[in-house]
C-alpha cells in the first residue's frame, strides 16, 4: 500500500493539537502512524521532528498533565480560535 498524505483522515481529536502548532507558527502534519512538526523558514519548510505521538506534540507545546493545548496556548498569550473561519484564516498563514 502507497503512502498519500492527503488521503490520512483526521480525527476530530486531532484539531486541537494542528490548532496548537499554527498558533505558533509551525506546520503538524499526521504520517502513516505519528506526527511530523515542521517550521517554516522563508519558502521553505524545516522538519523539526518526526515520528512523534500526540502526546510528544502536546509535551512540546506545554501540554502536559492536567494542562490542555488550550490552556498552554493561552499561557503563552495566543488567542485560540473559536470559530472555524478563525482557525481557516491562521491555517493559512501557515
Amino acid at each position: 500500500m502507497r503512502y498519500e498524505p492527503e488521503l490520512l483522515e483526521t480525527h476530530p481529536l486531532d484539531r486541537p493539537i494542528f490548532i496548537a502548532a499554527a498558533l505558533r507558527g509551525w506546520r503538524l502534519q499526521r504520517t502513516a502512524d505519528a506526527y511530523a512538526l515542521y517550521q517554516r523558514r522563508g519558502e521553505t519548510l524545516v522538519l523539526l521532528a518526526d515520528g512523534l505521538s500526540f502526546k510528544d506534540v502536546a509535551n512540546r507545546f506545554g501540554a502536559a498533565g492536567t494542562t490542555t493545548l488550550r490552556q498552554a496556548v493561552e499561557r503563552d498569550g495566543l488567542i485560540w480560535p473559536d470559530t472555524f473561519e478563525e482557525f481557516l484564516a491562521l491555517a493559512s498563514k501557515i
